[in-house]
């Protein structure tokens, strides 16, 4: 999701070549995709942190025997790299097919949390953005996560997330301007799988379109990322209408795209505090609830 959000965001840069990303086995997606490809022209990244999952195995042999179709057996390794986990079975294929490089994986790191590792990083500088710029957002968000919580944006997020779910708004609603539309996605993967546990979870809502505030209920909270000097005063308005209804909003600004890896950090550490305060109120309720054991008569 990190580098489909950096594709659909920065496009193609200039002499460099253009990301492209394929995450489906659908068959007629699959061949729209090899269709638009020069393989000679192609760099390959195979990206799957255990190696064992099924789906980039599968694009990875067919891209590969494709590669060996068009360049021949002896070149066609030279057009691959993997990201992938120390050990996998990844690493393997890709040292048995002589892939051009590996870049490791941290495996403390889970995939919803990888955007800021080789697994974003790898790409994002292969389809040439400014690696050093993107670190440096990255970096005053890890700064600014280390202050105390009234001066910390993104424990304050957490906190906002973790208790209006236990309060019953355990849906989240995300706006955003149209030059970073696709954040959306990304930060919906993040939130719906790490807090989507035990019958529990905060359900993130992407992409919808944005109503009266009279069509909500009192069962979420809605998040207003915004590229901050852009115009679409209708999105501003209808966001300002929800607010005046008495609907919380959070308003999180960013000046410039490449501050959307400082996103990609401050959601990571919010996300992990909003479980931290569901798991608590949980483990609370279970106890409550556990049977008591009575005294023998």
């Amino acid at each position: 999701m990190c580098p489909e959000v950096m594709a659909e965001t920065f496009g193609q840069q200039p002499e460099f070549p253009a990301l492209r990303i394929l995450d489906s086995t659908d068959p007629a997606q699959v061949k729209a995709v090899r269709d638009s490809l020069d393989l000679k022209e192609t760099l390959v990244i195979v990206a799957s942190k255990s190696g064992s999952t099924l789906e980039p195995n599968i694009l990875k042999q067919y891209f590969f025997d494709q590669m060996v179709d068009s360049v021949g057996a002896d070149e066609a390794g030279s057009h691959f790299l993997a990201i992938t986990d120390p050990g996998s079975k990844m690493e393997q294929v890709a040292k048995d097919d002589g892939f051009r490089y590996i870049f490791y994986g941290d495996p403390q790191i889970g995939g919803r949390y990888s955007a800021l590792s080789n697994f974003g990083l790898v790409p994002a500088t292969a389809s040439g953005l400014h690696t050093g710029r993107l670190l440096e957002e990255a970096a005053k968000a890890v700064a600014a996560a280390k202050q105390t919580p009234g001066e910390n944006p993104a424990v304050e997020l957490g906190l906002v997330m973790g208790t209006a779910a236990n309060a019953g708004r355990d849906k989240i609603t995300i706006f955003t301007s149209p030059e970073i539309y696709d954040l959306g996605a990304w930060l919906e993967q993040l939130i719906a799988e790490s807090t989507g546990k035990l019958g529990n979870g905060i359900t993130p809502v992407d992409r919808e379109a944005i109503g009266a505030p009279l069509v909500y209920g009192n069962d979420r909270i809605f998040v207003y990322v915004k590229l901050v000097g852009t115009a679409d005063s209708n999105l501003d308005a209808k966001v300002a209408a929800l607010e005046a209804a008495g609907h919380p909003v959070i308003h999180i600004g960013i000046s410039d795209l490449y501050e959307i890896f400082g996103q990609f950090f401050t959601w990571e550490v919010a996300t992990a505090v909003a479980g931290s305060v569901m798991a608590s109120i949980l483990s609370t309720s279970r106890m409550w609830n556990r049977p008591r054991s009575r005294p023998a008569p």
